[in-house]
């Protein structure tokens, strides 16, 4: 067997292995992360003249505030569909005449309470999301 075909075999193996040696980045990037701050709501209130019945379809709440549903001089009545963000009773009774409820949960990440709030005879379905204290 000739030199060259050895020393070319050689050659050929070592730049094989040196491509097998070189770090890859696959899966070596660091995870970003986005902080933001949103202004917890004290307050939501009634607009019959949009799509949502109230003024901001995702109300963000936290832990101990009292959350006043502002009627606007319309009649309304407040049913949670998947629990209640309230405590045990405080979902039982949010209508025109009882129109506040002290927020009792805090969930990280935050959950989505789904419910639906007749005003004046029109259905709407907004969120309450619970976060920090």
């Amino acid at each position: 067997m000739p030199i060259y075909r050895i020393m070319s075999g050689f050659v050929g193996l070592a730049v094989l292995i040196s491509f097998l040696a070189l770090p890859t980045s696959c899966g070596e990037e660091k995870p970003k992360y986005v902080q933001y701050k949103i202004v917890c709501a004290a307050s939501v209130d009634l607009n019959v003249d949009t799509n949502t019945g109230v003024d901001n379809v995702d109300a963000y709440v936290c832990k101990g505030t009292v959350v006043n549903w502002k009627a606007n001089h319309h009649t309304f009545c407040v049913v949670f569909k998947n629990g209640c963000p309230f405590g045990t009773n405080g979902c039982n009774q949010i209508d025109t005449d009882h129109p506040s409820a002290t927020v009792t949960v805090s969930h990280n990440p935050p959950k989505v309470y789904d419910y639906g709030i007749l005003v004046d005879g029109k259905l709407f379905d907004p969120h309450i999301i619970p976060g920090g204290g």
